[in-house]
């Protein structure tokens, strides 16, 4: 577990730590522009991450934000995210962590109504390379799909226990972006 303080709020009458309430519906196209508004009330910016914690608090925060225009259908994974670390061809092979919120979109050409689309809404920060980083292998959470609020909080709370977010989180990226992106 995490030793520093987790990025949670109090909330309730009993000031139990964890993660705070959903927000507001949103349309899932918004998502970036949201993000990036939470990261600047954490003091970040998504083009200059420099607090790997603030962009978790940010992220943790949007992944709740109920979103509007995505697959309503029960049980349908429409609603999810996943962290994932390594170092990849299309980021140059740089040490990397990327909180991915994705979702299902029902496809807008008639010729395939009851299909879905997937968007995801991807903060990606960069790291310098060291030997700490170096013993951590390709890997990720595997996608989460909670209901409800709780089982948001639970699985957020969860995936801040990846060992390669725990290898990162108190380290500064060198640099960060942020995507929506057709994930089909």
């Amino acid at each position: 577990m995490f030793d520093g303080d987790l990025p949670c709020h109090p909330i309730g009458v009993d000031g139990a730590r964890r993660y705070g309430p959903a927000m507001t519906l949103v349309d899932w196209r918004a998502g970036p522009d949201l993000l990036a508004s939470i990261l600047h009330q954490h003091g970040q910016a998504p083009d200059a991450i420099t607090d790997t914690m603030a962009a978790w608090a940010a992220f943790a925060e949007f992944a709740q934000t109920k979103v509007a225009g995505i697959d309503t259908q029960p049980d349908s994974d429409s609603d999810g995210f996943i962290l994932q670390w390594g170092r990849w061809s299309w980021h140059d092979h740089r040490p990397s962590m990327s909180f991915t919120r994705q979702v299902a979109v029902p496809c807008e050409d008639g010729q395939f109504e009851g299909l879905v689309e997937l968007w995801q809404i991807e903060l990606v920060l960069f790291y310098e390379d060291s030997g700490v980083l170096s013993s951590h292998s390709d890997q990720d959470t595997g996608f989460h799909f909670p209901n409800g609020d709780e089982e948001w909080q639970a699985a957020l709370a969860e995936a801040q226990d990846f060992p390669p977010f725990q290898a990162v989180a108190k380290t500064a990226p060198v640099s960060s972006s942020l995507t929506l992106e057709h994930a089909d």
